[in-house]
């Protein structure tokens, strides 16, 4: 389930002011119930309905929180997004972050990134379509993305060392497009040859981003 104070904390457009805690768990059990309606629906058939069914609640709840099923959606990406930009945080500083070899490293972050899209698939897939006639509404992801690199960056042209070629971070900045190009196109349509949730997929993200930053 999602993090209560996290929802509280995040400035969310659409959503209105939730003051007291019992209106609180209700946003936090549409939003977590939202994550999975979104695994089976896209964004055009997400029922409204459906939702508040599974979470207990009358309808009119539902829109007293949220101005529409779009501005629904939105703070839903907002709040994934902020939680991963803490995730991303802690785990760059964290010990775990590998610093032996730049394939260890490409490993981490492919195995990682992979994970991630899986979780909120669903949420990724609705985002991705609603970005086709709205651009905007893709900006924190997008910003996510950005993020990822910043951190990256520095680790990743320490282990390349002096033997980098002229051009190191625009390669970096390149390679990681190319993988969330490539995780994005496999929520939409899965063209294979892999899946994403094929057990080959982020070893071979990996190989392909070392061959591309090196």
């Amino acid at each position: 389930m999602l993090d209560q104070k996290l929802i509280a904390d995040v400035q969310l457009p659409g959503l209105r002011p939730t003051q007291q805690q019992r209106s609180r768990e209700l946003v936090v059990r549409l939003m977590t119930e939202g994550l999975e309606l979104l695994r089976e629906h896209d964004f055009e058939s997400l029922s409204i309905e459906t939702l508040c069914a599974r979470c207990d609640a009358t309808v009119g709840s539902f829109y007293g929180r949220f101005e529409n099923k779009e501005a629904f959606v939105d703070a839903l990406q907002r709040v994934v997004v902020e939680d991963a930009r803490r995730e991303l945080a802690a785990s760059y500083a964290s010990g775990k972050l590998p610093r032996d070899s730049l394939a260890h490293l490409l490993n981490w972050i492919a195995k990682g990134g992979v994970a991630w899209i899986r979780r909120y698939e669903g949420l990724v897939r609705a985002s991705l379509r609603r970005a086709s006639t709205d651009r905007k509404s893709w900006t924190p992801m997008r910003e996510l993305g950005r993020l990822h690199v910043e951190y990256a960056l520095p680790h990743i042209v320490r282990l390349v060392g002096p033997r980098a070629a002229p051009g190191l971070e625009e390669r970096v900045r390149l390679a990681f497009q190319m993988m969330y190009g490539t995780l994005n196109t496999m929520v939409l349509i899965d063209p294979g040859p892999l899946s994403l949730g094929h057990p080959e997929t982020p070893r071979r993200l990996a190989a392909a981003l070392q061959r591309l930053i090196e």
